[in-house]
């Protein structure tokens, strides 16, 4: 059995890893190996075990997490499930060192890594595929194969080959910020999140601790992309003296699907992490997911050249394990992000007790959480209550409104200025 996998990401190279193992020919794709995936980096515990991640590449363990409102007010939440747990905890680290050390498990599996890009494929009378690749040196070479697995990015080029309807992408922003010893002591074990119109009209802002650095981002709907980095302006100035004295690292961008593919198969080609919109609602999160679509996606083709199975079996498997769950969080995104005044509501939800344990069993477990009667009718009232209080009986004034638009061309000279500069933030609570 002959399989490419495009994209040596955290997905493909599961994939690629899973199917090398089983005597599969294994030729795993990979633009540009030294390329530095933003990513915000959290992880669940259990995906150290799941996929065999090394546990020396954990560079925090976040116990802590803090939900700033639109009007400044901080709910503060320890990470833990219903039932208390060791790893009550989220894993952060840094995503190209996860890309590298799953490329390299991937390798010792057998998998044949060629920095390559995929170009374009065509079915062959006998259902198998030829796919045209193009070396860095602009070489270019035809590869048979048995099946043919996509996990090349929100902008797959695999899932345009196969046509695929396009779909938007929202757009992500980050900085990495090295920060003074104080500072970085007080990020140790927490992660925040912020929001309002000044962070963002459309998701969240974020401060996720690494092993020397933080990163700083947010993300927003391409209708408004042009804002993007004045949105993440607005995120170091509601940190405020919390990155007093940071220093620049690194500027980066990448989109992000705005919607799920509920279709993943096309013949013998599958698609796989951000290639299949596989990108939560709510939170953004995508790493384990592709990951856990890696996985279904070996079985799925081994499964079908070796036992007689079919490679329909992948989409039905993830659409079980993890459509209620994407649907769930989609609703939720629509109910709390799109105002101000929803916002407000939602951090005084994150008060509440039973959702914080709800939401940490589902994100730890990857499970949709049981809510028990009583937790429903608890779940109702704070609801209620704190819709009254946000809507009518105590309005409050957002910290800051969105703000103003620009041009792609202006953002496109900030953001290149920014990259030049690159020095430090001396006060980011002024900019």
């Amino acid at each position: 059995m002959n399989v490419i996998v495009v994209g040596a990401n955290c997905g493909g190279s599961i994939a690629a890893g899973d199917l090398a193992a089983t005597g599969a020919n294994v030729v795993l794709l990979e633009r540009d190996v030294k390329r530095k995936k933003p990513c915000g980096g959290a992880l669940p515990p259990k995906a150290l075990s799941e996929f065999g991640i090394p546990r020396a590449i954990v560079e925090r363990k976040v116990k802590h997490a803090a939900v700033i409102g639109p009007s400044g007010r901080s709910v503060e939440i320890n990470v833990r499930g219903t039932i208390e747990r060791e790893d009550d905890y989220i894993i952060m680290l840094t995503r190209e060192i996860l890309d590298r050390a799953l490329r390299e498990k991937a390798q010792s599996a057998g998998a044949d890594l060629r920095e390559a890009a995929f170009v374009t494929q065509e079915s062959q009378s006998d259902g198998s595929i030829r796919a045209k690749i193009r070396y860095r040196d602009g070489r270019e070479e035809y590869l048979n194969c048995d099946a043919l697995i996509g996990a090349d990015g929100a902008g797959s080029t695999v899932a345009k080959a196969v046509g695929r309807p396009a779909v938007k992408h929202a757009s992500a922003i980050q900085e990495r910020l090295a920060l003074p010893d104080a500072a970085m002591e007080y990020y140790e074990q927490r992660a925040e999140l912020y929001l309002g119109d000044d962070i963002s009209p459309d998701f969240y802002g974020w401060v996720f601790p690494k092993g020397d650095h933080v990163a700083v981002g947010t993300g927003c709907r391409p209708e408004h992309a042009n804002r993007s980095y004045a949105f993440l302006e607005g995120v170091k100035a509601r940190a405020g003296d919390k990155l007093r004295g940071a220093k620049r690292i690194l500027l980066e961008g990448h989109p992000l699907p705005m919607s799920r593919n509920k279709k993943l198969v096309f013949g013998r080609t599958l698609l796989v992490g951000d290639a299949g919109g596989m990108v939560a609602h709510t939170s953004g999160e995508g790493i384990y997911f592709s990951m856990a679509a890696g996985r279904m996606a070996a079985q799925a083709v081994s499964g079908y050249f070796g036992y007689g199975g079919t490679l329909a079996s992948y989409e039905k498997a993830w659409q079980k394990r993890y459509g209620a769950m994407f649907d769930f969080l989609e609703f939720l995104e629509n109910v709390s992000y799109t105002s101000n005044k929803k916002r407000e509501w939602f951090t005084d939800m994150c008060r509440v007790k039973a959702v914080q344990r709800l939401t940490f069993d589902s994100y730890l477990f990857k499970e949709m959480a049981t809510v028990k009667p009583l937790d429903h009718l608890n779940l109702a009232y704070e609801g209620a209550i704190s819709a009254v209080l946000n809507w009518w009986a105590v309005p409050r004034t957002p910290l800051c409104s969105a703000p103003p638009p620009i041009t792609a061309k202006e953002a496109a000279i900030a953001t290149r200025a920014a990259l030049q500069a690159g020095v430090g933030i001396e006060d980011p609570s002024a900019a």
